[in-house]
């Protein structure tokens, strides 16, 4: 049903995938967490526990209107704090705070959810707090509310993990593909989607095999199909992935569904069955912890709102000082610089690095043309870099600066060394910030 489509540019970093053999493992729990609640796309969560509360695992703490995913707690114990706080993000968002009681008890209230059709379905999902697990943060069931007048094609399950060091999405294939597939089952019949595509990139040949088999043993082959994808960096973009795995494109401004299409990365779609057999939320987080400086390489469960500082002692410390800390993968992810911010739900990974964080000095663009043809949406980096350090919002505009994926290829394949991604991003919010300005209606004299 489906076959490979050609798309536009990409590169190959060195995959640095020493993890992928590494099974998930569970760690000590914390003494306390910290859980922010604007982990997802959307208004922040607000808070519905007090300080001296007692919660469970699985107890809600946030919770909001419209475009929001609940937030729940992740261990069980006493809430010590309820607080606005400014994160390592820069964002300002509610943070509760959960000393720890060691047991580690689920909230006695949790049951396995039922639906008996797509309204009730989608309201299960969104009880669930479940958000792209892909580093993208958009609550799933707003995902899943199809517009009027369109509809639902294709359901495109991400399975690509492209970028380099991370192998979680990858161990999650390898330890619950039967999970996985059920829950690829579920989702499109419960959305009447009549046809999922898996997609997976070719250096994962053992998970490719794992989901066939089991796609084979439930009989489901009729609705659901493994496609292997050569590997090359950023095959896992939604627009790249829709394109390669279906033949169409996301209209410049587009959402996926306006090609007729779900995408859901592959993790999430095991969260969200899990939830449905056992009820619980999402309360934890499969996290690759990586890097020459880390002593322990692997991948670990963690609950949500461990600090990276007590996520890597748990896992054995560090064996030298690392230069860069990076939650997410090299291509894409965000260095921090405060080791006691907490894991968030996206976060798929966690890098110490010392001789990799190296990165040469900036020199003036010489206009190669490289950055254009590894862009995978055919823009042209090198002027968009150029607007906005100059804060040209009408180049900005012309250029499409709004349609940048921010995956970093620009930068990785420059000669010049232009910190072009990181360029491309604060000329994002300046021209999100004047675009809003101007189009806001005159104050009254």
């Amino acid at each position: 049903m489906f076959s490979l489509h050609k798309t536009l540019g990409g590169v190959h970093p060195p995959q640095c995938k020493d993890t992928r053999d590494c099974p998930v493992t569970s760690i000590e729990p914390p003494k306390q967490v910290r859980i922010p609640l604007n982990m997802h796309i959307g208004a922040p969560a607000k808070p519905v526990v007090n300080v001296g509360d007692h919660v469970y695992i699985g107890t809600l703490i946030g919770d909001g209107e419209g475009l929001c995913a609940p937030v729940h707690a992740t261990v069980s114990g006493t809430v010590t704090s309820v607080a606005e706080e400014t994160l390592p993000t820069g964002q300002h968002a509610p943070v509760v705070q959960i000393e720890s009681d060691g047991k580690m008890e689920n909230d006695p209230a949790l049951e396995k959810p039922t639906y008996s059709n797509k309204d009730e379905f989608i309201e299960c999902v969104r009880k669930s707090g479940v958000v792209g697990l892909g580093g993208a943060s958009f609550p799933s069931w707003f995902k899943m509310k199809c517009p009027p007048g369109k509809k639902f094609e294709f359901l495109v399950v991400n399975a690509m993990e492209c970028e380099p060091f991370i192998t979680s999405d990858y161990r999650q294939m390898m330890e619950h593909a039967e999970r996985i597939i059920d829950g690829v089952t579920r989702i499109a019949r419960a959305l009447d989607i009549p046809a999922a595509v898996i997609g997976v990139e070719d250096n994962k040949p053992e998970a490719v095999d794992k989901l066939n088999a089991t796609i084979k043993e439930k009989g489901v082959g009729d609705l659901v199909e493994v496609l292997m994808v050569p590997t090359r960096y950023p095959m896992g973009g939604e627009k790249v992935l829709i394109q390669t795995t279906t033949g169409r494109a996301v209209p410049a401004g587009g959402l996926p569904v306006d090609a007729g299409c779900l995408v859901l990365n592959v993790t999430t779609v095991s969260r969200i069955e899990e939830y449905f057999r056992y009820g619980v939320p999402l309360v934890r987080k499969t996290v690759t912890i990586a890097g020459d400086c880390v002593k322990n390489p692997g991948n670990y469960r963690i609950p949500i709102g461990m600090s990276v500082h007590d996520v890597v002692e748990a896992t054995g410390g560090l064996i030298k000082e690392p230069r860069k800390i990076i939650m997410g993968g090299p291509m894409m992810g965000r260095t921090i610089t405060d080791i006691d911010c907490p894991i968030l739900k996206a976060n798929n990974a966690i890098l110490c690095l010392e001789d990799k964080a190296i990165l040469p000095d900036e020199t003036p663009c010489i206009r190669c043309g490289r950055c254009v043809r590894v862009c995978p949406l055919g823009l042209m980096p090198f002027q968009l870099d150029a607007a906005s350090r100059s804060h040209d919002v009408v180049k900005l505009d012309e250029y499409a600066v709004m349609n940048c994926m921010e995956c970093g290829s620009c930068a990785y394949t420059c000669p010049a060394h232009r910190r072009i991604t990181a360029s491309i991003r604060e000329g994002k919010g300046f021209y999100r910030s004047e675009t809003a300005r101007l189009t806001q209606p005159a104050k009254e004299a």
